[in-house]
């Protein structure tokens, strides 16, 4: 198995490190709006997350309220994430 050479691993942190000042610097210039819907999405999705392991610990007995609870936060987050108005791009 080939080792990776030490100008190699230099060049892939320094595009790491650059990468992850471009998307700072694209997050600091994203409006408050936006960064809003962001975490409304992600709670969304968590919440959607948290319930799936509730299921696979405990067992799904009512897998109808299972699935009603998983499909209304995913289908939440994919509306919210969608109708975004263009102003907020701006």
């Amino acid at each position: 198995m080939a080792k990776l050479s030490t100008s190699s691993s230099s060049t892939t942190t320094s595009d790491a490190k650059a990468l992850f000042q471009t998307l700072r610097s694209a997050y600091s210039a994203t409006p408050t709006n936006l960064k809003i819907i962001d975490l409304y999405v992600i709670f969304a999705i968590l919440t959607a997350l948290i319930q799936v392991v509730y299921m696979a610990l405990v067992g799904s007995f009512p897998f109808n309220s299972f699935l009603s609870g998983v499909l209304s936060c995913v289908g939440t987050a994919v509306l919210a994430g969608k109708e975004v108005p263009p102003y907020f791009f701006v």
